[in-house]
């Protein structure tokens, strides 16, 4: 990681929604002139996690790029206004899939059929 990227403060990614913008209600408060009052809003959901700009004046940009909803990644670069962050990992939900087990369908009897045999 480059000491740019290293210097920046972080946007941890939680579960759910978060607001980032300069007035107090939001979750993520930034007292600069440049963001908007409710700037943007991240959601993340399992582990997949996105930014949508909320009409704010000066724009949300991913790595660079101007964006209204876009998907975000560990170590992307976020700019509102003129305040730059670093995406970080945080808590994610886990939907357990990998360590699931296969389901044994049909072990626990044996299946009879109902009706006349088809011809």
């Amino acid at each position: 990681m480059s000491d740019e990227k290293k210097s920046l403060p972080e946007i941890i990614l939680k579960p759910g929604a978060q607001t980032i913008g300069r007035a107090k209600d939001n979750d993520t408060c930034i007292a600069d002139k440049t963001v908007s009052s409710h700037h943007a809003r991240i959601v993340t959901y399992f582990n997949a996690s996105y930014i949508e700009d909320l009409d704010s004046t000066n724009g949300t940009l991913v790595n660079g790029k101007p964006v209204k909803k876009h998907t975000i990644h560990p170590g992307d670069i976020i700019k509102l206004g003129n305040v730059h962050f670093i995406v970080a990992r945080g808590d994610t939900i886990d939907s357990g899939a990998e360590n699931a087990k296969p389901a044994k369908i049909g072990t626990e009897r044996p299946v009879r059929p109902i009706g006349r045999p088809l011809q």
